[in-house]
């Protein structure tokens, strides 16, 4: 076996070059991170808020290594509100910190709907 040392590998990794997240695609995490938690209703056809967008939703404010994140979930109910929104406050700020990449400073869940879940009509026996 024979190895080839380049020119590149030489290089100091502090001039190698950097990792750069898209903005959409720390939204994305944080939607997922936030539909990942107990409690949290799934994105359902019929469920839509103003604006028509699914929920949860993600809105994210970065500012060089530092992240900002506004969420909105749908949470299904009966569920303990503060409960959840702690968990997905929680869940947020684990996945994005775990990038290695930014530090978390804040993450503000809003609970925009609270769906209940369907019943099902049955037929009496007469």
């Amino acid at each position: 076996m024979v190895a080839v040392v380049t020119e590149a590998a030489a290089v100091d990794p502090g001039e190698r070059g950097s990792l750069e997240i898209k903005h959409k695609a720390v939204e994305r995490l944080a939607v997922l991170a936030a539909r990942s938690t107990d409690a949290v209703a799934k994105p359902q056809p019929g469920l839509r808020v103003l604006g028509g967008r699914d929920l949860p939703k993600a809105d994210v404010t970065i500012s060089g290594s530092r992240v900002r994140a506004q969420v909105a979930v749908a949470v299904t109910w009966p569920s303990p509100l503060a409960k959840v929104a702690a968990d997905v406050r929680a869940a947020v700020a684990r996945d994005l910190s775990e990038l290695g990449i930014y530090t978390v400073d804040r993450v503000d869940v809003t609970v925009q709907c609270v769906p209940t879940e369907a019943t099902h009509e049955e037929g009496r026996v007469q």
